[in-house]
């Protein structure tokens, strides 16, 4: 979606910016932006598994090194 907006000969600029924040506005271009902006989509559930082993797997050499005294 794009917004075309052209200023009209003799329109000071501020008059111009107003217009043309006006328009945007009323588009919806930064609402849908502000929406999908922090969307993440949904993990597979292999991915899920994975994910979860690679965690315990960190979780566990993290206490290993702990007990062994290689980390505080």
């Amino acid at each position: 979606m794009t917004i075309e907006t052209k200023r009209k000969q003799g329109e000071s600029m501020s008059v111009f910016l107003r217009r043309f924040s006006e328009q945007v506005k009323r588009s919806g271009v930064v609402n849908q932006f502000k929406r999908g902006r922090f969307y993440a989509k949904p993990k597979s559930r292999g991915l899920k598994k994975t994910d979860a082993l690679e965690r315990k797997t960190h979780q566990e050499k993290l206490t290993y090194l702990k007990k062994v005294g290689k980390i505080k």
